[in-house]
């Protein structure tokens, strides 16, 4: 897990749907230790000193305040960890499913991004952002979902054509997480 120093948890600002780390030092130290955020301004960013604010995920938020390496305030007030949770549920259309899934891949080791751009939930990298290129595109599914053969077809599809593998992963009832593969083969 990442480590900021010896000082206590930085905190960041809750702005609207956005949250700001300020303080470009330690957000280039969170962004290089482990990816977390979005570099301000910055679209493709590699490891090392940034000199912008980092924008977090409420999955990358939610994740670093359960490891208490980060604190949120919103109108000059911290919310507690459960408060933050609850305003991502309400934010966020399946909030508490996804981050299952998201913190599941960050404790294996996992460089997780959001994929909406290569038409999944996620992109999961095993070393980061330029460093590497995304292996898998991840879509969330509940347990219960009817998929349809022209939907994974449609996804797979898309998947290959930016070099990535589709995957689909679900939650059961006892929070047990599945990933399903789907790849093209060529005859």
């Amino acid at each position: 897990m990442v480590k900021l120093g010896s000082e206590a948890a930085p905190i960041l600002e809750l702005i609207g749907k956005e949250i700001i780390l300020w303080d470009e030092k330690l957000g280039s130290i969170l962004y290089s230790r482990g990816f977390f955020g979005k570099p301000l301004g910055i679209r493709k960013s590699k490891p090392g000193v940034i000199n912008r604010p980092l924008i977090l995920s409420l999955f990358e938020t939610l994740y670093l305040m359960e490891g208490l390496k980060i604190r949120i305030k919103q109108d000059q007030k911290e919310l507690s960890v459960n408060e933050f949770q609850s305003y991502a549920n309400d934010t966020y259309d399946g909030f508490e499913r996804k981050y299952l899934i998201y913190s599941n891949l960050r404790d294996l080791g996992y460089v997780v991004k959001p994929g909406m751009k290569f038409g999944g939930d996620f992109v999961i990298y095993k070393k980061g952002p330029g460093l590497d290129h995304s292996q898998w595109v991840v879509q969330v599914e509940n347990d219960q979902s009817k998929i349809t053969a022209i939907n994974i077809v449609r996804a797979s599809r898309l998947a290959s054509s930016v070099k990535k593998k589709y995957l689909i992963s679900t939650i059961n009832d006892n929070n047990d997480i599945q990933f399903y593969g789907f790849e093209r083969e060529k005859i």
